[in-house]
């Protein structure tokens, strides 16, 4: 591995998920990025430290320290629970270095790994603050799905006269939460990539470390099932991309057709618009490329309430109900 050529700037050795990184890295030549000893074997130290094996160190070059998160990446999209071991980890080490930043490289890095800009104010005591219009806030909850989390929900921030405040802390946690999306989205994109055979014998390596997932059950999502065979005319919408699409695809296992089919069922006792159709079909593929799974019942009740409420008595009486060893 050369230690020469182009030079790596703070933003693009840090956080390597932004736009500017992965512009950088395809600028490298295969040898310099996948295939030399150094990149190998720091790309393994770093998905064994992801798998608690071992602890990271960064290396001397800049350039095979930033390669071996690409190479990492690649590794990593071929099992899904390396992958989230990965991602959590990478986001944790960004977050890291995003604490240390100024409140100027704070709000200069944000806009470049997320696209948003915040404005650097003051809160009491003098101590940094941030703020942004609110409308680029639900933007940007919106790109990266933080609304699952309550702690992100717009009624939770501070928010006046359009304007959303935030503490140092806030922006910090905001910062690794988007990371450890950015992360994991671009972990998965890799999934239908060519594999580099370079890294072949490393992946072998590093997944015989990798802990076996334990079995999924679907506990928690029987009402979905009440659901499907009582059919409501409010809340269509949401109850399609939060709840049917997500439960059909990643928690039965249908085909798109067949998940589409079951939704169109659902919807069109109260009438479906080509509109709607186009709807299902989207929230389908959607829920398939990002692997979302539907809340919980219990979840349901306490963070969506205004959707747990639009659920049939039936659905809720018989969760209610004691179900009987068997019941599906």
């Amino acid at each position: 591995m050369r230690y020469g050529g182009p030079l790596l700037s703070d933003l693009e050795l840090r956080y390597p998920f932004a736009p500017r990184s992965r512009k950088f890295f395809e600028s490298v030549p295969v040898e310099d990025g996948l295939a030399s000893r150094e990149v190998i074997g720091q790309t393994e130290s770093r998905l064994l430290s992801a798998l608690g094996r071992g602890r990271y160190e960064p290396h001397m070059s800049e350039l095979v320290e930033f390669s071996s998160f690409f190479a990492g990446a690649l590794v990593a999209s071929q099992d899904t629970v390396l992958a989230s071991r990965y991602s959590k980890k990478e986001a944790e080490r960004a977050k890291e270095f995003f604490v240390r930043e100024t409140p100027g490289a704070k709000v200069t890095n944000i806009a470049e790994c997320f696209g948003v800009t915040f404005q650097q104010t003051e809160v009491d005591g003098g101590r940094a603050g941030y703020s942004l219009p609110f409308e680029g806030y639900l933007s940007l909850v919106s790109k990266h799905e933080l609304g699952k989390n309550p702690k992100w929900k717009l009624v939770r921030q501070d928010l006046g006269a359009g304007i959303i405040r935030m503490t140092d802390n806030m922006l910090n946690d905001l910062f690794g939460d988007c990371a450890l999306v950015a992360v994991a989205e671009g972990v998965r994109n890799l999934r239908r990539a060519p594999f580099p055979k370079q890294l072949l014998e490393l992946k072998a390596r590093v997944v015989q470390y990798v802990p076996a997932s334990r079995p999924k059950t679907n506990k928690g999502y029987l009402y979905v099932e009440d659901l499907l065979q009582h059919p409501v005319t409010d809340g269509r919408h949401r109850l399609v991309w939060l709840v049917l699409a997500p439960y059909l695809v990643n928690v039965k296992k249908l085909d798109d057709e067949q998940a589409i089919e079951k939704i169109r069922a659902f919807v069109a006792v109260a009438g479906e618009s080509s509109e709607l159709r186009r709807f299902v079909e989207y929230n389908v593929r959607r829920a398939r490329r990002n692997g979302l799974l539907p809340p919980r019942f219990s979840t349901l009740k306490t963070e969506h309430p205004d959707i747990y409420w639009l659920l049939p008595k039936e659905v809720l009486a018989a969760e209610s109900a004691p179900r009987t060893k068997g019941t599906p």
